[in-house]
């Protein structure tokens, strides 16, 4: 691995917070950048005292102290992370997810080329992809139809044009499908279920039928830093799954199985989104060409692995 640091933005959240443990296990030095609104520090608190590990509470989209950052760590990658994520949240504040996940990018965009990074890593979505029954490969067709969708489509526009003023560089758009594990920061459907059984065998719940491809958290961050590893000069947009979907109903019957609980599901209206996709597949084969391997699909093992963390199993 290069000496240079790594700088990884949104490091106290979900992926971010893996992506940092991950790094600093190999003995990478790190620079961890997040401004704490929906990250969480005590993810980062671990690795206060290790040498390895730098941490920056700023906001991607002042770019004057962004660049100030870029200019007195010099990192030589860049995984950025940092973005609004959660859907309904985007949909509820599309000025703000615009002004996260596109002008952020721009100025995370603009610091890296200032201060000549090497390697950068964005984050995409699968929410770029039109609807279908059919794994997604990355040469389908972009058409996003929420603002986070389309936030995150106009953040890979930014990475193309940067990386066609810059050939020589090496940028990454991991277009990332659901995401699971410890470190959650967004109540996302299985942190819910996890609060309800904690308290009832009657789960309430929103769409339950829709069949999503499910990514252990720390595969994912094991990828990422493969990915970036791999990374040859140009642009490599490389879809972050399993290959797997399965439905809602099949996770809460697994649970169920695991934790010798019957389990219950009511459907509660509040929680139904009014438009959601039937079906979320990834093609992996450009993630195994890429780095040799894709993060796990065995949704019991995963699970079971989550339930031990929060406590539910023992």
């Amino acid at each position: 691995m290069n000496s240079q640091p790594w700088l990884v933005t949104g490091a106290a959240g979900f992926l971010g917070s893996h992506v940092v443990e991950h790094l600093l296990l190999q003995g990478v030095p790190v620079i961890g950048l997040d401004n704490l609104s929906t990250g969480n520090w005590q993810f980062l608190a671990p690795f206060a005292g290790n040498k390895n590990f730098k941490f920056a509470c700023q906001d991607i989209r002042d770019e004057a102290a962004l660049t100030a950052l870029f200019q007195r760590e010099r990192p030589g990658t860049v995984i950025h992370l940092a973005a609004l994520h959660f859907i309904p949240m985007a949909m509820r504040h599309p000025g703000l997810a615009v002004s996260l996940n596109v002008h952020g990018t721009q100025c995370v965009l603009s610091a890296s080329r200032e201060a000549d990074v090497r390697r950068f890593w964005f984050a995409s979505t699968a929410d770029v992809y039109p609807s279908s029954n059919q794994p997604h490969h990355e040469s389908t067709g972009c058409a996003p139809f929420n603002i986070y969708g389309l936030t995150k489509w106009t953040g890979e526009r930014l990475i193309q044009l940067e990386a066609s003023a810059h050939p020589e560089r090496h940028f990454v758009i991991g277009r990332l499908f659901n995401l699971y594990g410890p470190h959650e920061t967004n109540p996302h459907i299985l942190p819910e279920i996890i609060g309800q059984i904690r308290n009832s065998k009657v789960l309430r719940l929103g769409n339950v039928s829709s069949k999503r491809d499910l990514v252990p958290v720390a595969d994912a961050a094991r990828a990422v830093v493969a990915m970036v590893e791999k990374s040859v000069p140009g642009v490599a947009t490389v879809n972050v799954g399993t290959g797997v979907s399965v439905s809602m109903q099949d996770v809460v019957e697994r649970i169920s199985s695991i934790t010798k609980q019957p389990l219950t599901i009511e459907i509660d209206p509040s929680k139904v989104r009014p438009v959601e996709r039937p079906h979320l597949q990834a093609d992996v084969n450009a993630l195994q060409a890429m780095i040799g391997w894709v993060p796990h699909g065995d949704l019991s093992r995963g699970l079971r692995d989550l339930l031990l963390f929060e406590g539910v199993i023992s």
